[in-house]
């Protein structure tokens, strides 16, 4: 027995359903995210490490619990600070249910055409501020 230890080494479908995702998940994600470059076996077979699976999970985090576009988790992990980034942005969020009780989350109030007419010019400010902090 040596004294190094050995890192355990996954094959995609491990990997994956390590995360509690599909092979072909990973697959698609390897193409969208340099970041996610697993071990390649002589034979073109997928490998992934302790490291690899981090990065999966937190990506999956990123997509699926924050609900980040792919482009948004890209910027998200390409952040020099990450972990600071996202306690500030956890911050400023508002809960959830806080959201959903919003006013303009109430649809029934929202029927006039002059109404959806404020609510498009409102959704275009907010997607113009997010574009210049973006």
């Amino acid at each position: 027995m040596s004294g190094q230890s050995e890192e355990k080494i996954y094959k995609i479908g491990q990997a994956a359903k390590a995360v509690g995702l599909k092979s072909y998940v990973l697959r698609f994600w390897e193409g969208e995210f340099e970041q996610l470059e697993p071990i390649r076996t002589p034979s073109g077979q997928r490998l992934y490490n302790e490291g690899h699976i981090s990065l999966i999970s937190r990506i999956k985090t990123l997509l699926h619990d924050e609900g980040l576009t792919i482009e948004g988790a890209r910027k998200r992990l390409d952040s020099p600070d990450e972990e600071s980034v996202e306690m500030a942005q956890d911050s400023f969020a508002p809960a959830p249910d806080a959201v959903s009780q919003l006013p303009l989350f109430s649809h029934e109030e929202f029927d006039s055409g002059e109404d959806k007419a404020l609510l498009r010019e409102i959704r275009t400010e907010l997607l113009a501020i997010k574009d210049l902090l973006g």
